[in-house]
């Protein structure tokens, strides 16, 4: 059985893949990562497993005659064709919140580095700048602030869970409400978008990328927040407006900004990259060794249970359409 991995990987990465492909598969990756090479290689897996960007969209399907199921690494979908994957029956698998610890880390990690000032701080301190009260008093605790999370899926709630150490108030928007209980365990309160972007000193996007939610952080959004706000983005870059970001920290409305994700990925040539109050990483807030290990064992464990038939095993991780 071969398996189509849609990435390419070198070093560590590729051997912890390669150390997780059951026994009796052949796994393949791409060289050149591209779509065409994608749409030639894919003719003659069995199982394809998704990672990284390339569309697999209706060509890529339409060639995958042998396919028997997909497995995607994460759980983004704005790559994928559903319709075309639903109407055509296609065995179609996600890994639920393999990675929601780390990218909930990550959240704070870009909160508190944004509210420190952290990245300049370091910068002055090793070029031997110490001004401690000159820089300490024009940075801010995360205590006491309202924190806005915008999609309460389980990266959200990591957050959520991660911020009542803190001492914060925080408000979230989902396309449901949480059970009382839940919103009471986790110190949180129901708000609609409009009231998160007015009200919070910090504002973090949880949520996926839909028609509803491209571009939902606009240049309306900006001008209603709060001066001063603090803007993190760890889900998708195309939930931001480019735009709408710089001119935002240029006029100092957004006081500081954590990204990691971007519209067009890998990102290059853009302004956000010079701005000295946005801290930028490369996509990396789901990847650490730990996430990494854990996401593709379980990828090819599901392919595997999949191959064996049992199909009660991994049912939990079937995308129920």
């Amino acid at each position: 059985m071969k398996i189509l991995l849609t990435n390419h990987y070198e070093g560590k990465p590729a051997e912890i893949i390669k150390s997780a492909v059951p026994d009796g598969f052949e796994l393949e990756m791409l060289e050149s990562v591209s779509q065409q090479e994608l749409e030639d290689k894919v003719k003659k897996a069995d199982y394809l497993l998704v990672s990284g960007r390339l569309k697999i969209n209706r060509t890529v399907l339409e060639n995958a005659t042998n396919i028997k199921m997909i497995q995607r690494t994460g759980v983004g979908l704005d790559s994928m064709d559903l319709e075309y994957i639903r109407n055509h029956d296609i065995p179609f698998y996600v890994n639920k919140g393999v990675n929601a610890q780390s990218v909930a880390e990550h959240t704070i990690l870009l909160m508190l580095a944004s509210l420190r000032n952290l990245v300049e701080i370091n910068e002055n301190t090793k070029r031997g700048i110490w001004k401690k009260q000159a820089q300490g008093v024009c940075t801010h605790e995360l205590c006491g602030k309202t924190v806005g999370l915008i999609g309460m899926g389980a990266i959200g709630r990591k957050v959520a869970g991660m911020l009542k150490a803190f001492g914060t108030e925080v408000l979230y928007n989902d396309v449901s409400k949480m059970k009382q209980e839940d919103e009471n365990t986790l110190g949180i309160k129901f708000s609609t978008r409009e009231e998160i972007i007015e009200k919070s000193d910090v504002i973090s996007l949880h949520c996926p990328l839909t028609d509803d939610t491209r571009h939902m952080i606009n240049d309306m959004a900006v001008n209603k927040m709060k001066n001063g706000v603090i803007l993190i983005n760890t889900a998708r870059g195309g939930l931001i407006d480019e735009a709408a970001l710089i001119n935002g920290i240029k006029n100092g409305k957004i006081a500081g900004a954590g990204i990691d994700v971007y519209e067009k990925e890998p990102v290059d040539n853009s302004e956000v990259l010079n701005l000295q109050n946005v801290i930028t990483t490369p996509h990396i807030g789901g990847v650490t060794y730990d996430s990494f290990y854990q996401m593709m064992y379980q990828a090819m464990r599901n392919i595997e249970m999949f191959d064996k038939g049992q199909l009660q095993e991994i049912e939990q991780s079937r995308y129920k359409f």
